[in-house]
């Protein structure tokens, strides 16, 4: 005979979730800026434009990266997911494609290089979001 059915139950197994340290809502942001204010610093300078320029331009360009990153991460997680998702890949979309337009590349490169890569984040932003939303339980 066969063994009685039983309905298969899609159970939600339990994410550990471990808080952040407060530290980190300035944290991540200051260092994502510095690491792409000395990005941009190099490169402008490499493309032959004086030190005092390319390290005005470097501090700017942290400045405004550092910003932008901590309103996304301060004013976000309230969010829906797709609107967090569109958020998080048009920052990155600009800040490459900025980056290589720095680079001596022309702007519709640029500007294809930051729409991809904006759109390449947008999706994995989508799919992390969506797999860690917390479901109700059924």
């Amino acid at each position: 005979m066969n063994a009685p059915t039983v309905p298969v139950s899609h159970r939600h197994h339990p994410r550990l979730q471990l808080p952040l340290h407060p530290s980190a809502s300035w944290g991540i942001p200051v260092v994502l800026a510095v690491l792409f204010g000395g990005w941009v610093m190099f490169v402008d300078h490499n493309q032959g434009s004086t030190i005092p320029a390319s390290a005005v331009l470097g501090v700017v360009s942290a400045v405004v990266v550092g910003v932008l990153c901590y309103a996304l991460g301060r004013m976000t997680p309230g969010l829906m997911p797709e609107i967090r998702a569109v958020l998080y890949g048009t920052l990155l979309g600009c800040a490459l494609g900025f980056l290589h337009a720095v680079s001596g590349g022309s702007v519709y490169r640029s500007a294809g290089i930051g729409l991809g890569a904006g759109l390449a984040m947008i999706g994995i932003a989508f799919y992390i979001f969506h797999v860690r939303e917390e479901r109700p339980p059924q």
